[in-house]
């Protein structure tokens, strides 16, 4: 049996287009225009717990699909953090904000999910925050946390994967439209 997954990245959070690092619970929600996007064909959609599911579509919430946990740095403009946490928060893979998770602990929160996924029904679509999906495409490929910051996903674009016997990336990043 082959599977598809197609990985939606969500649009930036308006916080973090200012700078800010955005809260874990903020409510995401998409407007129709991005919705336009979406083509039917998914047989089951997965959403992060903290999206609102889209007007017209089934959804699933599943809670390791969350952002990455910024702990105390929730809400603070990157300006604003202390420049030894931000500089080993991106050169140290195992670096955690004050009470949040590190890039090391969200890749496991995902290669765990992604290894149980059921392997039915046939299409699966997430919804997801862009480093949620590279963390998705870095387990797919069997790879380490430090390789999370070396890799590009831009809000708005499609990611797909699929399985045969193990998961491979069919291509990323590509626009929506």
């Amino acid at each position: 049996m082959n599977q598809i997954l197609t990985c939606i990245t969500l649009p930036a959070a308006d916080s973090l287009r200012r700078g800010i690092i955005p809260r874990t619970d903020d409510a995401t929600t998409v407007s129709p225009d991005f919705l336009t996007h979406l083509s039917a064909d998914a047989d089951l959609t997965l959403i992060p717990p903290s999206m609102e599911p889209p007007t017209g579509y089934t959804c699933r919430h599943v809670p390791a699909l969350r952002m990455v946990d910024m702990g105390a740095w929730q809400g603070i403009a990157l300006k604003d953090l202390p420049p030894a946490g931000l500089a080993r928060w991106t050169t140290d893979a195992t670096f955690a904000p004050p009470g949040g998770e590190s890039r090391a602990e969200l890749l496991h929160r995902i290669t765990h999910w992604l290894t149980e996924l059921p392997v039915t029904p046939a299409h699966v679509r997430v919804l997801v925050d862009a480093t949620v999906i590279k963390a998705i495409v870095i387990a797919a490929l069997g790879g380490d946390a430090g390789m999370l910051s070396r890799l590009d996903i831009a809000p708005c674009s499609r990611t797909v994967l699929t399985r045969h016997t193990t998961w491979r990336v069919r291509m990323t990043g590509t626009a929506l439209s």
